[in-house]
């Protein structure tokens, strides 16, 4: 029996759980993640950037087709089992990885911050915004919708994951 509701945060609940949920090869691991998920309307997505057991770096993306289920369900029922997602895989250019590797190791030569939320916004319809990476000497998990100056320390990161799939997001 499918699941339906007719609550949105039911839906977006389901969205995230869909749009976070990658299946990895054995001998892969996620070195790093971003992910975005709009409060009001937006294409939620997720990339990882996940180091095969060869070495290599490869990208992969997961994002909800908002537009299309959004089409489909006109009287505001939601069919929880039938979300479409859009994925997606790529290998990073040598170029990529190799800025990668360096951000990386320069995050571990560093203290890095236990948060980058701006505790004293607030925003109303923004993202929420999701990263982290995986050190060898330590993993971090980031959540906000407004940051502080402290971000600046990932942007080099976050902007390569990004661009794996600027033609989506």
């Amino acid at each position: 029996m499918e699941r339906i509701s007719n609550d949105i945060q039911v839906l977006m609940n389901a969205v995230e759980l869909k749009v976070e949920n990658f299946e990895l090869k054995s001998g892969e691991k996620i070195i790093a993640y971003l992910s975005e998920f709009p409060t009001i309307s937006g294409f939620p997505y997720k990339i990882i950037l996940v180091e095969a057991s060869d070495g290599n770096i490869h990208s992969k993306f997961r994002q909800w087709d908002t537009s299309y289920n959004i089409s489909q369900w006109t009287h505001g029922i939601y069919n929880l089992d039938r979300l479409k997602i859009i994925i997606d895989e790529k290998i990073l250019s040598i170029a990529d990885q190799t800025i990668l590797k360096n951000e990386l190791s320069k995050l571990t030569q560093i203290k890095l911050p236990e948060s980058i939320r701006d505790e004293k916004a607030m925003i109303l319809d923004g993202s929420k915004w999701k990263f982290g990476i995986s050190l060898a000497n330590k993993n971090v998990d980031y959540v906000w919708t407004a940051s502080t100056e402290k971000i600046n320390l990932f942007v080099p990161i976050i902007e390569l994951i990004r661009k794996q799939y600027l033609d989506r997001i």
